[in-house]
């Protein structure tokens, strides 16, 4: 699980987006025990600007692919 954000095309038509996404980095024993991971407490932050992302400790979570129908 983690956090992303991609834009949604604004033309008609089918199109696939990449979404890159990362979730914050949890300490050292949630890493180990693998307790579903730290969340953010003020979600809004994940689509903020990038300069408030920079004080976060982050790690990736992988990329998901997103096929959409745009009418």
């Amino acid at each position: 699980a983690g956090y992303g954000v991609c834009h949604v095309p604004s033309a008609p038509g089918c199109h696939r987006v990449t979404c890159v996404t990362w979730r914050p980095r949890g300490t050292r024993a949630q890493r180990l025990l693998g307790t579903g991971g730290p969340q953010l407490r003020v979600p809004e932050v994940a689509v903020a600007g990038a300069g408030d992302r920079f004080r976060l400790r982050t790690e990736s979570a992988g990329t998901v692919l997103l096929e959409l129908g745009v009418l």
